[in-house]
C-alpha cells in the first residue's frame, strides 16, 4: 500500500508511519494452508508415525461490526470475514481418551471416553471437549488447534472454533440451520453467555475480503465485498477492560428482551412475535407502553438492529463516513443504553472519534470480549494508533495490543 510521498519537514513523521504499518502487516496472520500445516504438525507431536488418516479444517474469524444484539434476539448481524482464523486436526485415538494439543500449551489434555468434562478447565478447552461430545459421542479423538484468533476477540475465537472442530469432526455430515443453533447452545452452556448463532454461521461461510449479512432468524446471509485494502482497513484492540458485566447480567437481559415482547403483545402489539419484528418509527410508541426500566433494553436492541439496515446501505454506497458513524452510535448505545462497555474501550473509541476529519471513520466495541474495532483509511492507521498508545499509557500505564485485519 502506497503512503503520501515524503518529503519537507514531514519526511522523518511519514517514514515512522511507514514502519509502523509496515509491522503492522508484517504481524499478519499466516495463510489457511500456514494455519493446517501448523496444526497438522502438531498432532503429529500426538501421533508421530500415523496421521496420514488425520482430517484437517479451517475457518476464517468474524468479527461483528453490528453482530452483539443477536446475542438476545433473532435480529440481523453484520460481520466481517477476517484473514485470521482457527485450523483443527483430528484422528480417532488408538484408545478409549481423547487427547488434545492446544498451544500456547506443551502438554496435551486428557479426557476419558467415559469421564465428564471438568469445568474448571480453561474455556477453550472444555469447548472443544464438549464439541467432541456432541459430534462423536462414542468416538475418542486425538486433536490439534493452531488459531491466530486473538484471544481477546471471545465470539471470533470461540465461532471458529466450534465450527472448524465440527468440520473436521463431521467433513461429509449435512451443516444444517438446527446444527448450528445446537452449536450455539453448546458454546452457551460452556460459557454461561447467550451466544449467537450468527457467529457460528458467518464462521462457516466468510471469505476474506466480504461482509456477511445475516438474518439470525431464517439463516439467510448475503455476502458484500469490501472495499480495496487500500480505501478501508481495521484495527482489532485489545481494550482489556478491568471491569465488564458478568454472564447472568447477559442473560437478565435476554429475558427482558423476552418480557418486553410479551408486554408490547398485552397493549396493543398483539401480532409481535420477537422485536425484530417492531419497526423503527414504532419505538416510541413502543417505549410508551413499557415501564421506564425496560426503555433503554428496548431502544438498544431495536435501534442496533436497525443499524444494520444504514450500515449495508453505506457499505453499498462506499459511505465510510456513514460506517464510522454507525459504528460510533453502536458504541454510544453499548456504553449508555446496555451499560455493557468499559472506560478502556470508551478512551479507544474516543480517541478514534476525536481523529474523524483526519480519515480514521469510527470504533465500536465488539461483542462480549475485550475487542474494540476501528476503521479507518490505511495511511492514518499508525498515526491514530501511535496517539493512542500514548493516550493509553497515560491513563492506564500500559499499550493496548493491535492487530491489522
Amino acid at each position: 500500500m502506497d503512503l503520501p510521498p515524503a518529503n519537507g519537514t514531514n519526511s522523518n513523521l511519514l517514514r515512522t508511519y511507514r514502519e509502523v504499518l509496515a509491522r503492522l502487516e508484517a504481524e499478519a496472520p499466516l495463510a489457511p494452508e500456514e494455519h493446517r500445516g501448523r496444526c497438522q504438525a502438531l498432532l503429529q507431536r500426538l501421533r508421530p508415525a500415523d496421521t496420514e488418516a488425520a482430517r484437517t479444517a479451517f475457518v476464517h474469524g468474524t468479527p461483528g461490526l453490528l453482530a452483539a444484539h443477536t446475542h438476545y434476539f433473532e435480529g440481523f448481524a453484520l460481520l466481517l470475514a477476517a484473514p485470521h482464523g482457527t485450523a483443527v486436526s483430528v484422528h480417532p485415538a488408538r484408545e478409549k481418551t481423547s487427547r488434545l494439543l492446544f498451544p500456547p500449551d506443551e502438554a496435551p489434555w486428557t479426557l476419558p471416553l467415559d469421564a465428564p468434562v471438568p469445568p474448571d478447565w480453561p474455556l477453550e478447552v472444555v469447548l472443544a471437549f464438549s464439541v467432541l461430545r456432541h459430534c462423536c459421542p462414542e468416538q475418542a479423538f486425538d486433536m490439534a488447534v493452531f488459531s491466530s484468533v486473538p484471544p481477546f476477540a471471545r465470539e471470533m475465537r470461540l465461532a471458529s472454533l466450534a465450527v472448524a472442530l465440527t468440520h473436521a469432526l463431521q467433513p461429509a455430515a449435512d451443516r444444517s440451520d438446527a446444527q448450528l443453533r445446537t452449536l450455539a447452545d453448546v458454546i452457551e452452556r460452556c460459557t454461561g453467555f447467550p451466544f449467537s448463532v450468527a457467529y457460528l454461521l458467518a464462521a462457516s461461510v466468510a471469505r476474506p475480503g466480504t461482509f456477511v449479512l445475516i438474518d439470525a432468524a431464517t439463516l439467510e446471509h448475503l455476502e458484500l465485498e469490501a472495499p480495496p485494502s487500500d480505501v478501508l482497513r481495521w484495527l482489532l484492540i485489545d481494550a482489556g477492560c478491568t471491569l465488564l458485566p458478568p454472564p447472568d447480567h447477559h442473560r437478565r437481559q435476554r429475558d427482558l428482551a423476552h418480557q418486553i415482547v410479551e408486554i408490547l403483545q398485552r397493549r396493543g402489539f398483539r401480532e409481535l412475535t420477537s422485536l425484530r419484528e417492531l419497526a423503527y418509527r414504532d419505538l416510541s410508541r413502543a417505549q410508551a407502553l413499557l415501564p421506564r426500566r425496560l426503555h433503554p433494553v428496548l431502544r438498544y436492541l431495536v435501534s442496533e438492529n436497525h443499524r444494520v439496515h444504514h450500515m449495508v446501505v453505506a457499505i453499498r454506497q462506499q459511505d465510510w463516513q456513514k460506517l464510522g458513524s454507525l459504528l460510533l452510535m453502536s458504541h454510544a448505545a453499548l456504553r449508555y443504553d446496555w451499560q455493557a462497555s468499559c472506560a478502556e474501550a470508551d478512551l479507544i473509541v474516543e480517541v478514534a472519534e476525536a481523529m474523524s476529519v483526519e480519515g480514521i471513520f469510527g470504533a465500536s466495541m465488539n461483542g462480549y470480549g475485550n475487542g474494540v474495532l476501528v476503521a479507518g483509511r490505511p495511511f492514518q492507521l499508525p498515526v491514530y494508533l501511535e496517539r493512542l498508545q500514548q493516550t493509553f499509557e497515560t491513563h492506564f500505564g500500559r499499550t493496548p495490543e493491535a492487530h491489522l485485519i
